[in-house]
């Protein structure tokens, strides 16, 4: 792991240190000339000292950040309440309609989503997918019915084309810019989205796309999302990068509500289809 290498870095250095510091009998610090003993002795000084400053964050790194666990956000689950299943409902829309303006796109939606489900909206561009899904954050106000979300409902929507992401930020400082993480728990974080070694330092302006989804999926879930609503994330990506982003958002056990067009990604992705009809949706499972 990331910490193991840097413990054998920090011990390779402090052994180093230690050995130069080190003052035989006959060498330079052991001299009548009084100018040279001072010089060299102080010399030995800071190396010892820069060897000791190495060996508390040996200490610090094999203890404290040993102990400090990143948090497993990505793998948050709702605390229930004791009133049972109703405790399980993330969503729920009662003869909702949503649209800009007096214009319509989709009416009279009733539907409740399910805890832990993986939901994918279907249908034409333009027919109001990315309009339903800012209805239900708050961001557009319903023309009709309501929506709500339910108790320790967390929800993030992750735009299409990831611009929220700072392009002269490295993948660390955006999640460190999300919350609180060492290094090292930061580093472990986004390891689980699959970036690793020196891709955490790398801009995020020159990531592709494919790389861009990932961390904006890792934003969300360092937020403590715990209801993600995707809209179209596959965008840009080809085939490898898909399995890819697949594979990070297989580490999230909350809800998901994703706007996609792609057969193979919905059947290895989704529990439930809503399907656009002209301004209904029709809801369907596949349990």
């Amino acid at each position: 792991s990331d910490q193991q290498v840097e413990i054998v870095h920090l011990k390779t250095a402090s052994r180093h240190l230690r050995g130069i510091a080190q003052f035989r009998k006959g060498g330079k610090a052991d001299t009548g000339d009084k100018f040279a003993r001072g010089f060299f002795a102080n010399r030995g000084l800071e190396t010892i000292r820069r060897a000791k400053q190495i060996e508390a964050r040996l200490e610090h790194v094999m203890t404290d950040e040993h102990i400090d666990k990143p948090r497993d956000n990505w793998q948050m689950k709702l605390e229930f309440s004791p009133s049972g299943a109703s405790g399980r409902d993330v969503l729920v829309m009662e003869h909702l309609s949503v649209g800009y303006g007096e214009r319509v796109l989709l009416r009279d939606l009733t539907h409740t989503l399910r805890f832990g489900a993986r939901a994918a909206l279907v249908g034409a561009n333009g027919a109001g997918k990315t309009t339903l899904l800012r209805t239900i954050t708050g961001m557009i106000e319903p023309l009709g019915g309501s929506v709500r979300l339910g108790s320790q409902v967390h929800a993030g929507i992750m735009a299409q084309e990831q611009e929220d992401l700072n392009p002269a930020l490295t993948p660390l400082e955006t999640i460190q810019r999300q919350a609180v993480f060492s290094e090292t728990a930061a580093r472990t974080f986004l390891h689980q989205f699959l970036f690793s070694g020196d891709d955490v330092f790398l801009p995020v302006g020159s990531l592709s796309y494919g790389e861009r989804a990932r961390l904006s999926l890792a934003c969300l879930v360092a937020q403590g999302c715990n209801f993600l609503m995707l809209d179209e994330p596959l965008n840009h990506l080809d085939i490898p990068s898909r399995a890819r982003f697949e594979q990070a958002l297989g580490q999230f056990e909350g809800t998901v509500l994703a706007v996609v067009h792609d057969r193979y990604f919905i059947e290895g992705f989704a529990s439930e289809i809503w399907q656009l009809d002209g301004d209904r949706l029709i809801f369907r499972s596949l349990n």
